[in-house]
């Protein structure tokens, strides 16, 4: 592979860096504050960022097409983040971040159907592999014990259920992303949900203290950073090669739920890690 190739898997994999630290600041204050009011606070503070980029990269005014398309993509980042910090109040991080790990199968699938991309053997052995690593987590959470009640199951339906939604927007990501600004498209990752999200966020509004401000400050930060890392590198590789990428969450999520909140991943936590990035990195070589 290229230098040039590479890149793109360089800098998505740094995208999902930034966006398991973001993650981990979603957490915590996943206890402190409704869902709702959340994802409307991790838009709004974003905003501000991505006029900043939209004064750097000057992009044109957008089509009714473009609208349109991403009004559609607006209502799936919505949900996809609802759902998913949900899960983060209710899951360890490093379990939520796991148990989404189904969309890079949901991805390559949806990519193969609406795009058309190949699904190549080296991209299907990958995921293959990924998944196995994905299932000698879960079967050491299960094995470890811990109870299984009603919030918990909620919590583990959420994060299965958003990455199907996350996988069929990242197809739409790169759909859009051969044709539209990039500056156009942060941009409508952020007002859309901004707007839809908001009369839910009123409803059950609870005032931050000093404490949330600053971590939804950081939200929105990471969360731009993040976004415009992983538009780039799907307009410039295939959907399904880095949807694989998507694994390494696991390694940053592990490290960041130790750090802010204590969790220790069990040894299957680790076995399942090594079988992803090889999964990975066998990827990136193709």
């Amino acid at each position: 592979m290229s230098p040039a190739s590479r890149m793109p898997f360089l800098v998505a994999g740094f995208g999902i860096l930034v966006l398991s630290a973001m993650d981990a600041l979603i957490k915590g204050v996943a206890t402190a504050h409704p869902t709702p009011q959340i994802v409307f606070m991790r838009f709004a503070c974003g905003l501000p960022w991505v006029l900043l980029a939209l004064i750097w990269l000057r992009p044109p005014a957008p089509t009714m097409p473009m609208v349109r398309a991403h009004m559609v993509r607006g209502v799936l980042v919505v949900i996809t983040a609802f759902l998913f910090f949900f899960a983060l109040a209710k899951l360890e991080l490093a379990e939520a971040i796991t148990l989404s790990f189904l969309s890079p199968l949901f991805l390559a699938l949806l990519a193969a159907l609406i795009l058309k991309e190949p699904l190549r053997p080296a991209v299907l052995g990958a995921i293959a592999v990924g998944f196995v690593g994905m299932g000698v987590i879960v079967a050491g959470k299960i094995n470890g014990g811990g109870t299984l009640d009603l919030p918990r199951i909620l919590g583990i339906a959420a994060a299965i259920t958003c990455a199907l939604t996350y996988a069929a927007n990242l197809v739409l990501l790169r759909q859009r992303a051969q044709t539209d600004p990039l500056g156009l498209i942060v941009l409508a990752q952020n007002l859309f949900p901004l707007i839809l999200i908001a009369p839910f966020a009123i409803a059950v509004w609870e005032t931050p203290d000093p404490r949330s401000w600053v971590l939804f400050a950081g939200i929105g930060l990471l969360g731009v950073v993040g976004h415009l890392s992983l538009a780039w590198a799907f307009k410039h590789a295939n959907a399904g090669p880095l949807g694989v990428l998507e694994y390494t969450a696991l390694i940053w999520g592990s490290a960041f739920g130790y750090l802010a909140f204590g969790e220790v991943p069990v040894w299957t936590t680790w076995a399942g890690a090594a079988l992803i990035v090889a999964a990975c990195l066998a990827v990136a070589r193709k």
